[in-house]
């Protein structure tokens, strides 16, 4: 699946708005209340609707409009589709309208439930995932909204598992359990109605052998039947000794077959593994490859050169600034002794008497303080003069200055980068050996199981004669038992002869007929109940688990990997329990989620959520959309080092479409592209 667009209009902080989405990696980038999220949000309205829990349609309306719509434009298979939802504001709230997709030009509506049924067939999901408010599938492989993130990982046990249950679509094996509950209760009250009707069935016996004992002429004949029916249980209890002793054999077989099945998938798992582990070590080597190619023939300049640089040019910058600074106070000055002097001249000029000695004041002395004052204004005039020059020569430096420390800046910047791509380099090697090392653990593994293998067929090839042995005590254990119930049928043939009690005891034999078959059909109940109590809900419980380790095995694997990326901390690891809990260990303890710092707590959940992500697409089959995830906020709370790591588990997603939302700068240095959201008086745009 390849997310192609979308149109907003009036949906949360969007009036009209329009957005295009590459493939590849895709930054959502802006400040912390933007509008990113909203985008996230469309894009799962669009898909699957509004829902009254998680996403009701009053959140997404803009507050004072009367109708919105989202129309988002994808692909899957190759094939194109538009999708378009309304939202409506009435008397009685905000609601869903109809909608429409479009699929090679041809438009089919449908109401928002359709909707969704249509999306989740195109999807692969499960059918029955249309009639369930959460759409779990989706939630946990594309798209968690951030206050989701760490809610699986401090749900109650319980919840969780049911969650995951309903996320690999195993809850039906519980159900199964549910329903088999209700019909034992059936078979129970069954069961009480056939105990009733055959409560004196013994009583019945024992008037019938009453009858046979008046029955004097046929004594004869019962008494010359015993030596064969005791016969014939002999035969029937030396054959049952003959099957209990080959039973022990067989047993012996079955527990070697059953070994041998389980390192056949032991052996398949290995090999599985060895083949993902090379094709892991080819990319790593690749990428190896790729960049000791691109840094082929790049030198990378002294940090420390280029910090004395930086320092040296501040230095001059702040001297310079510095002298402006004090021009700026001399030249006040200056002006100051101008204003002076202009004041002194023009008030001289207007006076006649002194107001001090009250004496006339000659023109002579006026002429004297005039050139004083004139002389005065004409050096300051000068020094000012001077002064601007200066002023604008230390100007033109500053901006010499300044561009020097801009271009000092950005051969740092390329430095840092060549610094991290080296970096790169070494992680890849690292993980390449330590993935060659578990590639010799494997095939000394496999080599284990063959030799296993070989002593189990040898075992199997011995024992198999205790097969055709069991099988022929069997077949002697039926016939003597056909023969002792032919005998017994006999003797009751002849006991059914009697004189003078043919209708009484035709009477009582039909109904000893009608109370043996309750009988037979309680033991029949008894039976079924047996099979369904100590097989059946064990059969499904065992699937059950089966299934469960199955995914767990895979989700603890690539929960610890995916940690282990995010976190380079030897001390600190985590694991699942048997119940999908996460287990953090500390220096060889455990410790609790809440004592982490927040960019470990969000190394957790994220490692948590990528390795759900990747067991769901593996497990359930048929799934569309394995190609796109979208991660809302996936470096709260990271360290400068972390973000980094951050780039080493994009690049291992391998998808042909990764939606990021972050206000970290620094990841848009390791995605494909950026799409910036900004926010002006109540209103997102994408600038």
């Amino acid at each position: 699946m390849h997310l192609k667009s979308i149109k907003l209009s009036n949906i949360r902080s969007y009036t009209n708005a329009q957005i295009d989405f590459p493939k590849g990696s895709v930054l959502l980038a802006g400040d912390i209340g933007a509008g990113k999220s909203s985008i996230l949000l469309a894009i799962e309205f669009a898909l699957f609707g509004a829902k009254p829990n998680e996403l009701p349609a009053s959140s997404l309306l803009r507050h004072g409009k009367k109708e919105g719509y989202v129309e988002l434009n994808f692909d899957v298979d190759g094939k194109e589709y538009l999708i378009k939802r309304t939202l409506k504001r009435g008397s009685s709230g905000i609601v869903q309208g109809s909608g429409y997709i479009i699929s090679e030009g041809i438009k089919k509506e449908g109401m928002p439930t359709e909707l969704k049924a249509g999306i989740i067939e195109l999807f692969g999901y499960p059918k029955d995932a249309a009639s369930r408010s959460k759409d779990l599938i989706y939630r946990y492989t594309v798209y968690t909204p951030q206050e989701e993130l760490k809610r699986i990982l401090l749900e109650a046990k319980d919840v969780r598992l049911d969650t995951i249950r309903k996320v690999f679509n195993i809850d039906k094996y519980k159900a199964i359990r549910e329903n088999s509950a209700v019909f034992v209760r059936g078979i129970k009250e069954k069961k009480r109605e056939f105990e009733g009707f055959i409560s004196d069935l013994s009583i019945k016996e024992k008037e019938k052998e009453s009858l046979k004992a008046d029955i004097a002429k046929l004594e004869k004949e019962i008494q010359n039947l015993a030596p064969r029916l005791e016969k014939t249980r002999a035969a029937v209890k030396e054959a049952k000794t003959s099957v209990e002793k080959n039973e022990e054999g067989v047993e012996q077989l079955n527990r070697a077959k059953k070994e041998a099945d389980v390192l056949e998938v032991q052996l398949k798992n290995s090999l599985n593994m060895r083949e993902r582990n090379k094709r892991e070590i080819e990319r790593l080597q690749a990428e190896i490859k790729s960049l000791e190619k691109e840094m082929q023939g790049k030198d990378a300049e002294s940090p420390e050169m280029i910090k004395e640089a930086l320092q040296k040019t501040d230095a001059e910058i702040k001297a310079a600034e510095k002298s402006i600074r004090e021009i700026f106070e001399k030249k006040s000055e200056l002006n100051s002794e101008a204003r002076k002097a202009k004041e002194v001249k023009e008030k001289i000029l207007r006076l006649s008497r002194c107001p001090m000695c009250e004496q006339d004041v000659s023109k002579e002395h006026k002429h004297a303080i005039d050139e004083r004052e004139s002389k005065k204004l004409r050096e300051a005039e000068e020094s000012i003069k001077a002064i601007i020059e200066k002023e604008k020569e230390l100007d033109s430096r500053i901006d010499e200055l300044r561009k020097s420390r801009d271009a000092l800046r950005k051969k740092e910047n390329s430095l840092e980068i060549f610094r991290m791509k080296a970096k790169s380099i070494e992680q890849y090697r690292k993980k390449a050996a330590e993935l060659e090392t578990e590639q010799d653990s494997i095939k000394k593994e496999i080599g284990k199981i063959n030799m296993r293998k070989i002593e189990l067929n040898q075992k199997l090839a011995e024992n198999e004669k205790f097969i055709e042995s069991y099988k022929k005590s069997k077949e002697a254990f039926q016939n003597a038992l056909n023969e002792e119930k032919k005998a017994e049928l006999e003797s009751n043939s002849l006991l059914k002869e009697r004189e003078g009690y043919a209708r009484m005891l035709s009477n009582i034999e039909k109904e000893i007929t009608r109370k043996k078959e309750s009988k037979n059909a309680l033991e029949r109940l008894a039976g079924m109940q047996n099979w369904l109590e100590e097989f059946f809900v064990n059969l499904m419980g065992t699937m059950e688990r089966h299934v469960m380790l199955q995914i767990y095995r895979e989700f603890n694997e690539l929960f610890r990997e995916w940690f282990s990326t995010l976190v380079e901390d030897e001390t600190l690891s985590v694991r699942l329990d048997d119940e999908f809990s996460p287990v953090i260990e500390q220096n060889g303890y455990e410790t609790l989620f809440e004592s982490l710092s927040g960019g470990e707590r969000t190394a957790v959940a994220l490692s948590y959520r990528l390795a759900l992500n990747k067991v769901i697409n593996d497990i359930v089959s048929g799934i569309k959309t394995k190609d796109l995830i979208i991660l809302d906020e996936p470096t709260e709370g990271f360290s400068y080092e972390q973000l980094d790591r951050m780039r080493a588990v994009l690049g291992q997603l391998d998808m042909n479409q990764i939606i990021i939302v972050s206000h970290e700068s620094k990841v848009e240095s390791f995605v494909d592209n950026v799409i910036r959201v900004g926010k002006h008086e109540h209103e997102s745009a994408i600038i």
